[in-house]
């Protein structure tokens, strides 16, 4: 019975851990960029980062010869598929991981002030019609993608301003269980998709195996 309870308690501490949300917070305005990391109530500014102690320098070693490094570099086996293509038929899975990941985000404040100004009342008008027809297109594309807890969108005019300003405010966050989920899914396809990458084609096979 003691081993059931610690496994039970372990089991529902982990399942607290994975809905603990993880994300960024992003701010955008006339003050600059403004970005920070959140972690459940944790939030941690990233940008603009603190300014850094400066350390003294470290010597740095000795590059070996072109003819000494070349000695330990592995060269690929005949027939078998280089690095890049490898690389390459990863793009499939990587671009899976991308899609189901955008699923799972969770969009919990967009807001987004834009005022449009400048010297020239005509232009003023005709950039806040261009800026509320923008909108009007890119809402449904985040609306349809994303999950938009709340959102609030203001233009307006103001023909004192000598140029257009911008204020945005968004923030993203996941649960560390749907990133585990992810990882582990794709990770695992991910690493089947290099190793069968690695091996010979059949008609490379065949082709040595006569030789």
């Amino acid at each position: 019975m003691t081993f059931l309870k610690v496994l039970l308690i372990v089991l529902a501490v982990l399942w607290l851990i994975s809905l603990i949300r993880v994300g960024a917070r992003v701010r955008y305005g006339a003050e600059g960029l403004f970005v920070w990391v959140l972690a459940g109530p944790l939030k941690v500014k990233v940008l603009p980062a603190k300014p850094k102690e400066k350390k003294p320098k470290k010597e740095k070693k000795k590059k070996e010869p072109p003819a000494v490094a070349e000695k330990h570099k592995k060269e690929p086996k005949e027939g078998q598929p280089g690095t890049l293509s490898r690389l390459l038929k990863l793009l499939p899975v990587v671009g899976q991981a991308c899609g189901a990941l955008k699923r799972k985000i969770r969009i919990d404040d967009l807001d987004l002030q834009l005022i449009w100004g400048g010297s020239d009342p005509a232009a003023i008008a005709l950039g806040y019609g261009q800026a509320n027809a923008a909108l009007g297109m890119i809402w449904p594309i985040l609306d349809n993608n994303f999950k938009v807890k709340r959102h609030s969108f203001q233009v307006g005019m103001d023909y004192g301003r000598a140029q257009p300003g911008v204020e945005l405010t968004a923030a993203l966050t996941f649960t560390i269980g749907q990133l585990v989920t992810l990882g582990i899914h794709y990770g695992v396809k991910a690493l089947v998709t290099w190793i069968r990458s690695g091996k010979p084609t059949r008609k490379k096979q065949e082709a040595m195996s006569h030789e």
